[in-house]
């Protein structure tokens, strides 16, 4: 009786460096692929497709999917930094002008964001650039919204909140946009009125 069937096998396709997610930092690792082999008798004989390939870490033995080779935590901080900044300049905008306090709040919650201060020709270009747009806050987050952890939208909840009460009391177009949120980023009513008195009381930080 002739036996024969298809069975995987695993072989290291290259050495490689990445960013390990399971390690917070820089590994090395080897990049994998199983490949089908068509086997006569149990015996691999024939190579037919490959299955699948994947990265494992050196350090840790985790697996990850071939894309992380591509992740840079560097370059997605730097992302996220500039979709706060924006939503920032949106909420201000949310009453068709930027003012002074507005400004320097969001000079302030940038500096807390990024460690790094905002230079004054970048802010000034991010408004110019929002003003021109026909996007309002709740367009623009709605395009990020997906991307967000709970945290994330809670910090853009903050963000937004604090920038339009920099200054007097909200205006009609900023509390229009602030309302708007809770749907645009799809919190429950109840948690969202419960985060912005929070965010109302003095010393509160989100």
């Amino acid at each position: 009786m002739i036996i024969w069937g298809s069975r995987g096998l695993t072989s290291t396709v290259e050495a490689t460096q990445f960013h390990c997610p399971q390690c917070s930092t820089m590994r090395s690792g080897s990049l994998k692929q199983v490949r089908n082999f068509f086997t006569l008798y149990f015996i691999p004989l024939i190579p037919l497709n490959v299955a699948g390939r994947f990265v494992e870490c050196s350090s840790c033995g985790g697996t990850f999917a071939e894309e992380i080779l591509a992740y840079d935590p560097e370059q997605e901080q730097q992302q996220t930094n500039q979709h706060l900044l924006r939503v920032m300049v949106m909420a201000a905008l949310a009453d068709d002008i930027v003012d002074d306090a507005e400004r320097a709040e969001i000079k302030k919650q940038y500096m807390e964001i990024a460690g790094l201060p905002i230079p004054a020709e970048t802010l000034d270009n991010e408004i110019a650039m929002a003003t021109e747009s026909a996007a309002d806050l709740n367009t623009y987050v709605g395009k990020i919204a997906e991307t967000l952890s709970p945290h994330g939208k809670a910090l853009v909840v903050k963000l937004a909140f604090h920038t339009m009460s920099a200054g007097d009391d909200l205006q009609p177009g900023h509390q229009k946009q602030l309302a708007q949120l809770s749907t645009t980023l799809g919190i429950p009513q109840d948690q969202f009125v419960e985060l912005i008195n929070h965010l109302s009381e003095p010393t509160a930080e989100a």
